[in-house]
């Protein structure tokens, strides 16, 4: 009896004794390692959202019910699971796509996309998206443990479905995890998401007919968006009052959506040229000429862009304020003639404007 009861004791002291051991033995090793950004909003570059992931896997791992540990940089050993992130644009909001991977065969990684409208991270966000990145690197490592299925066994087209997870509104905007589709062996591969162009566009570039307008009577139009809600537009073509070059600035307050308002302000430099006009008198007639000098005109417009794919349609109308009167001279110097001030008052470029303008965004 007294054997027995002693047998109990050490094989309860030994259990003890090898339960931490056990337990970090079982431990999930994680390391974070290429963080990059597209963006350059301060809130989401590469460093705060390496600090902001960081944060958010300590947080989550206080509450986890199983052991996990986040290797920094100098950790000696391999970690079994490596986790990189990169934050991009995706059409008026932002993404943050965290990449998933074992470091041992059979390798299997898993991608999960957010996307938000703020240009930042709370501590909210940062724990939920932790835990979704937990909970798949722990999928992971069990999968990749598993005897993989003999490529014989599995059907030849791949029946795998994708998997989608949905948390907590955070930043304003309900984050979407993208999963993964299975391949004929088994091995996660990540699956295509559909193009989303919207009103998105970095570079526009336009054909556009006119009147009074930036870009003359017909010319062309090229912008860069610098910011969701600010392009830079140089426009120019021919006008009444010779060749015609605008820089311009547009606003637009709904930022980069399929049906966007704008409103328009900047310069519009006519280059001027000669014109001739021919008075008769008793059968003889004569040739006057006036030079057209350049005027500078600033320019006011409400418009609105329409995106339609890869194409776009801008509207806009305003009105020109020219910034120069004495912009012509005659060749002899002479008063001009009534037919001089007829060219002179119909060619200014000044008063009401309007154009349409039919595009295409570059990238």
């Amino acid at each position: 009896m007294r054997s027995t009861s002693s047998r109990t004791r050490a094989g309860m002291l030994l259990a003890a004794t090898l339960l931490p051991f056990s337990a970090f033995a079982d431990a999930l090793y994680l390391q974070l390692t290429d963080v990059g950004s597209e963006v350059d909003a301060s809130g989401l570059a590469a460093s705060t959202v390496a600090e902001r992931t960081r944060y958010g896997i300590n947080e989550a791992l206080k509450g986890a019910t199983t052991e996990a540990i986040l290797m920094d940089a100098q950790h000696e050993g391999s970690a079994d699971v490596t986790v990189s992130a990169k934050v991009t644009r995706a059409g008026e909001k932002y993404r943050l796509t965290y990449l998933l991977s074992t470091t041992h065969q059979p390798v299997r990684t898993k991608t999960l996309a957010y996307d938000f409208v703020n240009p930042s991270l709370s501590d909210k966000g940062s724990v939920v998206m932790a835990q979704a990145v937990l909970a798949e690197a722990r999928k992971l490592e069990a999968a990749s443990q598993e005897t993989p299925v003999a490529a014989e066994e599995v059907p030849a087209a791949s029946g795998a479905g994708s998997d989608s997870l949905v948390s907590e509104r955070l930043n304003g905007d309900a984050p979407r995890y993208e999963g993964m589709e299975g391949d004929s062996t088994g091995r996660q591969v990540e699956r295509e998401a559909p193009p989303r162009r919207g009103g998105r566009t970095n570079l526009d570039l336009g054909l556009a007919l006119g009147f009074n307008s930036p870009s003359g009577i017909f010319g062309g139009e090229l912008e860069y968006r610098v910011a969701p809600v600010l392009g830079l537009n140089l426009s120019a073509g021919a006008g009444a009052w010779g060749f015609r070059v605008g820089p311009v600035a547009r606003l637009y307050p709904l930022g980069e959506v399929r049906t966007s308002p704008f409103l328009e302000a900047g310069m519009s430099f006519n280059m001027g040229g000669t014109s001739t006009t021919t008075l008769s008198f008793g059968g003889e007639s004569e040739v006057y000429t006036t030079e057209k000098l350049m005027t500078p005109v600033a320019t006011l417009a409400l418009g609105m862009r329409q995106s339609m794919g890869p194409m776009y349609l801008g509207l806009r109308a305003g009105w020109g304020f020219r910034l120069r009167e004495d912009n012509w001279r005659t060749s002899d110097g002479r008063d001009p003639n009534l037919l001089d001030d007829l060219d002179i008052a119909t060619t200014q470029h000044g008063g009401f404007l309007a154009s349409v303008t039919l595009g295409m965004s570059l990238f």
